[in-house]
């Protein structure tokens, strides 16, 4: 793990609370389950709040990766396709010629 740049304070529910209890017990289903999500579980809780946010951080990323690919396809259209399929026609014909 590299060193903190810089920390933040975080509201913490009991709820938030009773799970950060039961990841810090190595023989808990949560911790079990963070350590086969995350690379880098240390024992502090600063270290199971920084791997949970990892986490969270990678989910939203591969969201927003998701959601993007689905845009550009729905920004797709028969034209477009069509484009695609002339420009590597005159691509291949070009390389006829070498």
């Amino acid at each position: 793990m590299t060193a903190a740049a810089r920390r933040e304070s975080i509201p913490l529910t009991d709820d938030d609370l009773a799970v950060l209890e039961r990841l810090s017990q190595s023989s808990s289903l949560e911790r079990r389950a963070l350590e086969q999500l995350s690379d880098e579980v240390g024992e502090s809780k600063a270290a199971l709040l920084h791997a949970l946010l990892v986490l969270g951080i990678d989910a939203v990323r591969e969201r927003a990766r998701e959601d993007g690919y689905r845009e550009l396809q729905a920004s797709w259209d028969a034209g477009d396709e069509q484009e695609i399929r002339t420009a590597r026609r005159r691509q291949i014909a070009s390389w006829g010629d070498e």
